[in-house]
């Protein structure tokens, strides 16, 4: 059975298997929404790690980055969003639906969209 919780941890705390993240397009490449305590922990290179994977920001597009120990989970997904100006509850249900498809197996899961 699938369990929801909500929690306001900070993101790099969490005990999961995987933190899920929005993008949005940017010029350079990407820009993750509300995750600055992960790009923290990655030396302030999360926006450049998820360009050098291929990330752009689309809706729906989901690009893993593997954490190597530097937070409890194993992954960081981001999932796409979209121009901010253009996103609604639907393209946030969307964007939750590819990203949680994408880690389907994983036990614990956090979202942070």
């Amino acid at each position: 059975m699938t369990t929801i919780s909500l929690d306001s941890a900070v993101l790099t705390a969490l005990d999961a298997d995987a933190i899920v993240v929005g993008v949005h397009p940017a010029e350079d490449g990407v820009r993750p929404a509300g995750a600055d305590d992960l790009d923290a922990a990655l030396s302030g290179r999360l926006a450049d790690s998820l360009t050098a994977l291929g990330a752009t920001g689309k809706p729906g597009e989901v690009v893993k980055l593997p954490t190597l120990g530097s937070v409890p989970a194993a992954l960081i997904v981001a999932v796409g969003l979209g121009e901010a100006d253009a996103l609604d509850a639907e393209g946030l249900r969307r964007a939750a639906g590819a990203a949680l498809r994408a880690l389907a197996g994983k036990t614990r899961v956090a979202v942070a969209l």
